[in-house]
């Protein structure tokens, strides 16, 4: 499958639509030693079986770019714990995200390093407002708390998944405190305001909130290596180990 430089493809599977000991027969070698460490401490069936199907999702998009066994990628953790590939497994570069919540899990794969998507169950109830006045920006606080009671925890988790997709782009997890910068909206517009970082140092970020199966909320951000602009989103939904359905985009907001 061709990824071109300005484009980005979202990788989507339940849990449901595989079978866990069809996925252990084909994926468990797949692991690499400290996978397989982690993946025996693991005391639920069900943190065993997430773990697996992320490392299969992973490897197995990742081998529709290149002819590679999805055995024999090689991927490290930097030093803030954002996965990557080793150098030097493909002429071009290739680069992913991961993201899961509940029975739901999601990969973004790009040509982009500082790339990040965040997917989120929005049907839980949060305590909105003390969440959002520890994490959020006041900016953002304060336009939560400005909406109707009950559109608040919608907006809370428009924020919170955008919020998560910006910090895994950057790739320094929580070295970013959450009220450095700050999102608001206009319609179907998404704004980023980068408090932390100088004005000429600032760099362009695409991101987008798309619609996907209730309940859940998923953003994506990317800062595209200059020169360049994201111009295509493709959507495929992983059905069993072997086939895929190519779905449409729904974008709700952008940048």
């Amino acid at each position: 499958m061709e990824l071109p430089d300005d484009a980005i493809h979202i990788w989507v599977v339940k849990q449901a639509d595989v079978d866990a000991s069809a996925l252990e027969r084909l994926a468990l070698d797949w692991l690499q030693l400290s996978d397989q460490k982690r993946y025996e401490r693991l005391y639920f069936d069900h943190h065993r079986r997430q773990l697996l199907l992320g490392k299969w999702l992973t490897r197995s998009c990742l081998s529709e770019y290149v002819d590679r066994d999805p055995a024999a990628w090689e991927i490290q953790t930097t030093a803030y714990g954002k996965p990557e590939l080793v150098s030097k497994q493909s002429d071009r570069p290739l680069c992913f995200n991961l993201s899961h919540s509940g029975d739901c899990m999601v990969l973004a794969v790009s040509r982009h390093p500082q790339l990040g998507v965040d997917l989120e169950n929005a049907s839980r109830n949060r305590r909105v407002g003390k969440i959002a006045d520890r994490f959020f920006a006041p900016t953002e606080v304060a336009a939560l708390l400005a909406l109707p009671e009950a559109q608040q925890l919608e907006r809370f988790y428009d924020l919170w998944t955008l919020k998560e997709a910006y910090i895994k782009a950057r790739g320094l997890g929580l070295a970013i405190a959450l009220d450095s910068f700050a999102f608001s909206f206009k319609e179907d517009k998404i704004s980023l305001a980068e408090h932390e970082i100088p004005a000429a140092e600032r760099l362009p970020w695409q991101i987008w909130q798309l619609l996907t199966d209730s309940p859940f909320k998923l953003a994506l951000a990317v800062q595209p290596v200059n020169p360049g602009k994201i111009s295509e989103l493709r959507y495929f939904q992983r059905i069993g180990l072997a086939d895929k359905r190519e779905k449409a985009i729904s974008v709700l907001r952008q940048s």
